[in-house]
């Protein structure tokens, strides 16, 4: 197995520094302002806000394991582990297609007018962002083991 791309293991790493960090943002909202998250709902959801903060906290920790994960991934890549190079290329094409259809989510939210375009814009074109940066991590990753998959 050939040295994988530094560019690979860098976007990994941003990659896993975002998720780390709208984990954490999640997580804190949660915890100290639920009201801020349940406010946004429609007046005749029955869901009070402490419930919306256990979820925001909830999906918060999980959206930041997902990204150590990633630092994970890239450090066993650097380290030239075995199995790292499957694991890369299955966690960075998952994540390529999840941020597709979050992309393409935002836009149909937009057309549809269910959400407001100052906020679904430029989340499209962060997952766009995403989707170009995972298919360069998964391109990359195949391409240096240098034989057949």
């Amino acid at each position: 197995m050939g040295q994988p791309s530094r560019l690979a293991w860098a976007i990994l790493l941003v990659a896993g520094l975002v998720l780390v960090g709208t984990g954490a943002a999640a997580v804190a909202v949660g915890v100290f302002n639920p009201g801020l998250i349940s406010s946004q709902l429609p007046p005749d959801a029955a869901v009070d806000a402490p419930a919306v903060g256990g979820a925001a906290v909830a999906l918060g920790v999980a959206t930041a394991l997902l990204g150590v994960l990633h630092w994970v991934t890239a450090f066993a890549l650097r380290a030239r582990v075995g199995i790292a190079v499957t694991g890369a290329v299955v966690l960075a094409s998952t994540m390529a297609i999840l941020a597709l259809a979050f992309a393409v989510a935002a836009v149909v939210s937009i057309a549809a007018g269910s959400a407001p375009a100052v906020y679904m814009i430029p989340a499209a074109i962060g997952l766009g962002a995403a989707v170009v940066g995972y298919a360069v991590v998964t391109a990359l990753v195949m391409g240096s083991r240098g034989e057949p998959i």
